[in-house]
Protein backbone atom coordinates (compact mmCIF):
# COMPACT_ATOMS: atom_id res chain seq x y z
CA UNK A 1 0.00 0.00 0.00
CA UNK A 2 1.36 3.41 -1.02
CA UNK A 3 1.30 6.17 1.58
CA UNK A 4 2.67 9.73 1.66
CA UNK A 5 5.68 10.97 3.63
CA UNK A 6 5.61 14.67 2.78
CA UNK A 7 8.88 16.41 1.95
CA UNK A 8 7.04 19.74 2.29
CA UNK A 9 4.08 20.30 4.70
CA UNK A 10 0.65 19.84 3.12
CA UNK A 11 -0.46 23.30 4.21
CA UNK A 12 2.23 24.69 1.90
CA UNK A 13 2.16 22.09 -0.89
CA UNK A 14 -1.60 22.23 -1.57
CA UNK A 15 -2.12 26.01 -1.98
CA UNK A 16 1.12 26.50 -3.93
CA UNK A 17 0.49 23.50 -6.16
CA UNK A 18 -3.13 24.51 -6.78
CA UNK A 19 -2.24 28.12 -7.58
CA UNK A 20 0.51 27.15 -10.04
CA UNK A 21 -1.73 24.54 -11.68
CA UNK A 22 -4.57 27.03 -12.22
CA UNK A 23 -2.14 29.60 -13.63
CA UNK A 24 -0.68 27.10 -16.10
CA UNK A 25 -4.15 25.89 -17.20
CA UNK A 26 -5.41 29.46 -17.77
CA UNK A 27 -2.37 30.45 -19.80
CA UNK A 28 -2.51 27.16 -21.69
CA UNK A 29 -6.02 28.07 -22.85
CA UNK A 30 -5.43 31.78 -23.49
CA UNK A 31 -2.03 31.69 -25.17
CA UNK A 32 -2.60 29.40 -28.10
CA UNK A 33 0.78 30.04 -29.70
CA UNK A 34 2.56 28.99 -26.51
CA UNK A 35 0.49 25.93 -25.70
CA UNK A 36 3.44 23.53 -25.87
CA UNK A 37 5.42 25.69 -23.44
CA UNK A 38 2.54 26.00 -20.96
CA UNK A 39 1.69 22.31 -21.27
CA UNK A 40 5.31 21.55 -20.39
CA UNK A 41 5.14 23.85 -17.39
CA UNK A 42 1.85 22.31 -16.25
CA UNK A 43 3.45 18.87 -16.31
CA UNK A 44 6.41 20.23 -14.34
CA UNK A 45 4.10 21.61 -11.66
CA UNK A 46 2.26 18.30 -11.34
CA UNK A 47 5.51 16.34 -11.11
CA UNK A 48 6.88 18.76 -8.48
CA UNK A 49 3.75 18.14 -6.42
CA UNK A 50 4.28 14.37 -6.69
CA UNK A 51 7.89 14.74 -5.49
CA UNK A 52 6.81 17.02 -2.63
CA UNK A 53 4.16 14.53 -1.50
CA UNK A 54 6.78 11.70 -1.57
CA UNK A 55 4.81 8.50 -2.22
CA UNK A 56 6.34 5.54 -0.37
CA UNK A 57 5.64 1.92 0.36
CA UNK A 58 6.11 1.09 4.06
CA UNK A 59 8.50 -1.79 4.65
CA UNK A 60 7.28 -3.96 7.45
CA UNK A 61 10.07 -4.90 9.82
CA UNK A 62 10.19 -6.80 13.08
CA UNK A 63 10.91 -4.93 16.23
CA UNK A 64 14.52 -5.78 17.10
CA UNK A 65 16.04 -5.56 20.55
CA UNK A 66 19.11 -3.45 21.03
CA UNK A 67 22.03 -5.29 22.56
CA UNK A 68 24.07 -3.88 25.44
CA UNK A 69 27.16 -3.06 23.37
CA UNK A 70 28.58 0.07 21.77
CA UNK A 71 31.15 -0.80 19.11
CA UNK A 72 33.63 1.72 17.74
CA UNK A 73 35.48 1.09 14.49
CA UNK A 74 38.66 3.12 13.99
CA UNK A 75 39.43 2.80 10.29
CA UNK A 76 42.68 3.64 8.52
CA UNK A 77 41.91 5.41 5.21
CA UNK A 78 45.49 6.38 4.34
CA UNK A 79 46.86 5.66 0.87
CA UNK A 80 48.90 2.69 2.12
CA UNK A 81 45.64 0.81 2.72
CA UNK A 82 45.49 0.46 -1.08
CA UNK A 83 48.62 -1.71 -0.99
CA UNK A 84 47.86 -5.01 -2.73
CA UNK A 85 49.23 -7.53 -0.24
CA UNK A 86 46.08 -8.79 1.47
CA UNK A 87 44.83 -12.32 0.80
CA UNK A 88 45.41 -13.03 -2.93
CA UNK A 89 46.89 -9.67 -3.87
CA UNK A 90 43.82 -7.64 -2.91
CA UNK A 91 44.04 -4.14 -1.43
CA UNK A 92 44.21 -4.08 2.35
CA UNK A 93 40.98 -2.10 2.41
CA UNK A 94 39.12 -5.19 1.17
CA UNK A 95 40.16 -6.97 4.36
CA UNK A 96 38.91 -4.04 6.44
CA UNK A 97 35.53 -4.18 4.72
CA UNK A 98 35.19 -7.94 5.20
CA UNK A 99 36.15 -7.78 8.88
CA UNK A 100 33.83 -4.88 9.71
CA UNK A 101 30.91 -6.71 8.11
CA UNK A 102 31.83 -9.88 10.01
CA UNK A 103 32.04 -8.11 13.38
CA UNK A 104 28.65 -6.48 12.80
CA UNK A 105 27.11 -9.83 11.86
CA UNK A 106 28.46 -11.34 15.11
CA UNK A 107 27.13 -8.46 17.23
CA UNK A 108 23.73 -7.94 15.64
CA UNK A 109 21.63 -5.44 17.56
CA UNK A 110 24.59 -3.48 18.98
CA UNK A 111 25.18 0.19 18.32
CA UNK A 112 27.97 1.11 15.90
CA UNK A 113 30.14 4.16 15.40
CA UNK A 114 32.89 4.76 12.83
CA UNK A 115 35.92 7.04 13.10
CA UNK A 116 37.98 7.32 9.92
CA UNK A 117 41.47 8.74 9.73
CA UNK A 118 44.00 9.66 7.07
CA UNK A 119 45.80 13.02 7.13
CA UNK A 120 43.07 14.03 9.60
CA UNK A 121 40.53 12.14 11.70
CA UNK A 122 36.78 12.57 11.98
CA UNK A 123 33.69 10.77 13.20
CA UNK A 124 32.10 9.26 10.09
CA UNK A 125 29.09 7.73 11.83
CA UNK A 126 27.73 8.49 15.31
CA UNK A 127 26.53 5.64 17.50
CA UNK A 128 23.52 4.06 15.82
CA UNK A 129 21.58 0.81 15.79
CA UNK A 130 21.18 1.22 12.03
CA UNK A 131 23.58 -1.48 10.84
CA UNK A 132 22.44 -0.72 7.30
CA UNK A 133 23.94 2.76 7.53
CA UNK A 134 27.22 1.32 8.82
CA UNK A 135 27.32 -1.29 6.05
CA UNK A 136 26.58 1.39 3.45
CA UNK A 137 29.61 3.31 4.70
CA UNK A 138 31.68 0.14 4.47
CA UNK A 139 30.51 -0.53 0.91
CA UNK A 140 31.66 2.93 -0.23
CA UNK A 141 34.91 2.96 1.78
CA UNK A 142 37.93 4.29 -0.14
CA UNK A 143 41.26 5.79 0.83
CA UNK A 144 41.84 9.53 0.81
CA UNK A 145 42.73 11.08 -2.60
CA UNK A 146 46.44 10.58 -3.17
CA UNK A 147 46.95 14.22 -4.14
CA UNK A 148 45.66 15.42 -0.76
CA UNK A 149 47.79 13.12 1.38
CA UNK A 150 49.96 15.10 3.81
CA UNK A 151 51.45 12.30 5.86
CA UNK A 152 49.70 10.22 8.49
CA UNK A 153 50.09 8.83 11.97
CA UNK A 154 48.13 6.09 13.70
CA UNK A 155 47.47 8.41 16.65
CA UNK A 156 45.30 10.73 14.49
CA UNK A 157 42.00 9.24 15.75
CA UNK A 158 43.00 9.18 19.42
CA UNK A 159 41.28 12.44 20.47
CA UNK A 160 37.95 11.84 18.65
CA UNK A 161 37.95 8.25 19.93
CA UNK A 162 38.41 9.33 23.55
CA UNK A 163 35.66 11.92 23.11
CA UNK A 164 33.25 9.35 21.66
CA UNK A 165 34.02 6.85 24.43
CA UNK A 166 33.47 9.48 27.13
CA UNK A 167 30.09 10.39 25.64
CA UNK A 168 29.05 6.73 25.41
CA UNK A 169 30.13 6.07 28.99
CA UNK A 170 28.13 9.07 30.18
CA UNK A 171 24.97 8.41 28.14
CA UNK A 172 24.92 4.60 28.21
CA UNK A 173 26.94 3.44 31.21
CA UNK A 174 25.34 -0.01 31.40
CA UNK A 175 26.49 -1.08 27.93
CA UNK A 176 29.89 -2.53 27.07
CA UNK A 177 32.27 -0.51 24.91
CA UNK A 178 34.41 -2.27 22.33
CA UNK A 179 37.00 -0.67 20.05
CA UNK A 180 38.35 -2.20 16.85
CA UNK A 181 41.33 -0.45 15.27
CA UNK A 182 41.80 -1.54 11.64
CA UNK A 183 45.12 -0.37 10.17
CA UNK A 184 48.50 -1.29 8.71
CA UNK A 185 50.24 0.70 11.44
CA UNK A 186 52.38 2.68 9.02
CA UNK A 187 53.37 6.24 10.01
CA UNK A 188 54.45 8.55 7.22
CA UNK A 189 54.75 11.89 9.02
CA UNK A 190 58.04 11.08 10.75
CA UNK A 191 56.53 11.65 14.22
CA UNK A 192 56.26 9.33 17.21
CA UNK A 193 52.73 8.18 17.98
CA UNK A 194 50.90 9.29 21.11
CA UNK A 195 50.12 6.29 23.36
CA UNK A 196 46.65 4.76 23.36
CA UNK A 197 46.93 4.01 27.09
CA UNK A 198 43.98 6.31 28.10
CA UNK A 199 41.66 4.14 26.01
CA UNK A 200 42.27 1.05 28.16
CA UNK A 201 40.25 2.25 31.16
CA UNK A 202 37.28 3.20 28.97
CA UNK A 203 36.69 -0.05 27.06
CA UNK A 204 35.66 -3.60 27.81
CA UNK A 205 37.01 -5.33 24.72
CA UNK A 206 37.89 -5.08 21.07
CA UNK A 207 41.06 -5.67 19.09
CA UNK A 208 43.72 -4.16 16.87
CA UNK A 209 43.47 -5.74 13.42
CA UNK A 210 46.52 -5.47 11.17
CA UNK A 211 46.63 -5.66 7.37
CA UNK A 212 49.52 -6.15 4.96
CA UNK A 213 52.79 -8.07 4.86
CA UNK A 214 56.40 -7.39 5.77
CA UNK A 215 57.31 -7.73 2.08
CA UNK A 216 54.78 -5.04 1.28
CA UNK A 217 52.73 -4.40 -1.82
CA UNK A 218 52.29 -1.82 -4.58
CA UNK A 219 49.66 0.89 -4.24
CA UNK A 220 47.39 2.50 -6.80
CA UNK A 221 46.61 6.20 -7.08
CA UNK A 222 43.23 7.23 -5.68
CA UNK A 223 41.52 10.03 -7.61
CA UNK A 224 42.91 12.60 -10.03
CA UNK A 225 44.21 12.17 -13.56
CA UNK A 226 46.31 9.11 -12.69
CA UNK A 227 43.52 7.32 -10.83
CA UNK A 228 44.17 3.56 -10.83
CA UNK A 229 47.81 3.80 -11.88
CA UNK A 230 50.51 2.41 -9.61
CA UNK A 231 52.33 4.91 -7.40
CA UNK A 232 56.04 5.29 -8.20
CA UNK A 233 58.92 6.64 -6.14
CA UNK A 234 61.45 9.30 -7.15
CA UNK A 235 63.45 6.75 -9.15
CA UNK A 236 60.40 5.66 -11.15
CA UNK A 237 60.12 2.27 -9.43
CA UNK A 238 56.84 1.05 -7.97
CA UNK A 239 56.28 2.39 -4.48
CA UNK A 240 55.60 -0.24 -1.82
CA UNK A 241 54.08 -0.16 1.65
CA UNK A 242 54.77 -2.63 4.45
CA UNK A 243 52.81 -3.38 7.60
CA UNK A 244 54.27 -2.13 10.89
CA UNK A 245 53.25 -4.94 13.20
CA UNK A 246 55.41 -3.67 16.05
CA UNK A 247 53.43 -0.43 16.05
CA UNK A 248 50.12 -2.28 16.01
CA UNK A 249 51.17 -4.67 18.79
CA UNK A 250 52.22 -1.68 20.89
CA UNK A 251 48.80 -0.05 20.43
CA UNK A 252 47.05 -3.31 21.32
CA UNK A 253 49.14 -3.64 24.47
CA UNK A 254 48.37 -0.04 25.49
CA UNK A 255 44.64 -0.62 24.98
CA UNK A 256 44.68 -4.01 26.71
CA UNK A 257 43.16 -5.86 23.72
CA UNK A 258 44.52 -8.60 21.44
CA UNK A 259 46.36 -7.95 18.20
CA UNK A 260 45.30 -10.05 15.20
CA UNK A 261 47.16 -10.12 11.90
CA UNK A 262 44.50 -10.44 9.22
CA UNK A 263 45.41 -12.29 6.02
CA UNK A 264 42.14 -14.01 5.13
CA UNK A 265 38.50 -12.85 5.51
CA UNK A 266 37.52 -16.38 6.57
CA UNK A 267 39.84 -16.42 9.58
CA UNK A 268 37.97 -16.14 12.91
CA UNK A 269 38.20 -12.95 14.92
CA UNK A 270 38.68 -14.44 18.35
CA UNK A 271 39.31 -13.16 21.84
CA UNK A 272 37.84 -9.71 21.32
CA UNK A 273 34.87 -10.10 23.67
CA UNK A 274 36.36 -12.08 26.54
CA UNK A 275 34.03 -11.98 29.55
CA UNK A 276 31.44 -9.87 27.72
CA UNK A 277 27.93 -11.29 27.47
CA UNK A 278 25.77 -9.57 24.90
CA UNK A 279 22.18 -9.37 26.03
CA UNK A 280 19.15 -7.26 25.13
CA UNK A 281 18.68 -3.96 26.89
CA UNK A 282 15.41 -3.50 28.85
CA UNK A 283 12.31 -3.72 26.65
CA UNK A 284 11.33 -0.09 27.24
CA UNK A 285 14.48 0.98 25.44
CA UNK A 286 13.70 -0.88 22.25
CA UNK A 287 11.93 0.80 19.38
CA UNK A 288 10.55 0.12 15.95
CA UNK A 289 12.19 2.36 13.36
CA UNK A 290 9.93 2.98 10.35
CA UNK A 291 11.45 2.38 6.92
CA UNK A 292 10.09 3.00 3.46
CA UNK A 293 10.72 2.30 -0.18
CA UNK A 294 10.62 5.63 -2.01
CA UNK A 295 8.81 6.11 -5.33
CA UNK A 296 9.13 9.87 -5.87
CA UNK A 297 12.21 9.26 -8.03
CA UNK A 298 9.90 8.00 -10.78
CA UNK A 299 8.44 11.52 -11.07
CA UNK A 300 11.87 13.13 -10.60
CA UNK A 301 13.27 11.56 -13.80
CA UNK A 302 10.80 13.16 -16.30
CA UNK A 303 10.84 16.33 -14.18
CA UNK A 304 14.59 16.64 -14.79
CA UNK A 305 14.06 16.19 -18.52
CA UNK A 306 11.38 18.89 -18.58
CA UNK A 307 13.60 21.28 -16.62
CA UNK A 308 16.37 20.79 -19.19
CA UNK A 309 13.87 21.40 -22.00
CA UNK A 310 12.60 24.56 -20.30
CA UNK A 311 16.13 25.83 -19.75
CA UNK A 312 16.98 25.22 -23.40
CA UNK A 313 13.83 27.04 -24.55
CA UNK A 314 14.59 30.02 -22.31
CA UNK A 315 18.15 30.18 -23.60
CA UNK A 316 16.92 30.09 -27.20
CA UNK A 317 14.60 33.03 -26.54
CA UNK A 318 17.33 35.26 -25.13
CA UNK A 319 17.80 38.38 -27.32
CA UNK A 320 20.77 38.13 -29.65
CA UNK A 321 23.38 40.85 -29.24
CA UNK A 322 23.89 42.83 -32.44
CA UNK A 323 27.43 43.70 -33.40
CA UNK A 324 27.03 47.27 -34.71
CA UNK A 325 30.30 47.07 -36.61
CA UNK A 326 28.59 44.68 -39.02
CA UNK A 327 25.67 47.03 -39.70
CA UNK A 328 26.23 49.27 -42.73
CA UNK A 329 25.92 52.98 -41.99
CA UNK A 330 23.49 54.80 -44.27
CA UNK A 331 25.27 57.24 -46.53
CA UNK A 332 24.26 60.86 -46.30
CA UNK A 333 22.38 62.09 -49.26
Amino acid sequence: MITLEHLIPLWLTIPLGLAMTILCVVLLIRRRRQRIAWLRRLLMVLLICVVALRPVTPIEGEQTERMNANIFFVVDRTGSMNAEDYADGQPRLEGVKADMARIMADTEGARYSIIGFDSTAAKQLPLTTDAGAALSWVDTLTTEPTAYSQGSNVDRPLVPLLTALSEAKRDDPESSRLVYVLSDGENTDGQESEPFTPVASMIDGGAVLGYGTAEGGPMRVEGGEKDGEYITDSSGAQGRSSIDEQQLETIAGQMGVPYLHRTDPEEPIEGTREGIELRPVPIESTARVPSFEDWYWIAAIPLTGLFIWELGAMTYRLPRRIDRSDVPVAEEL
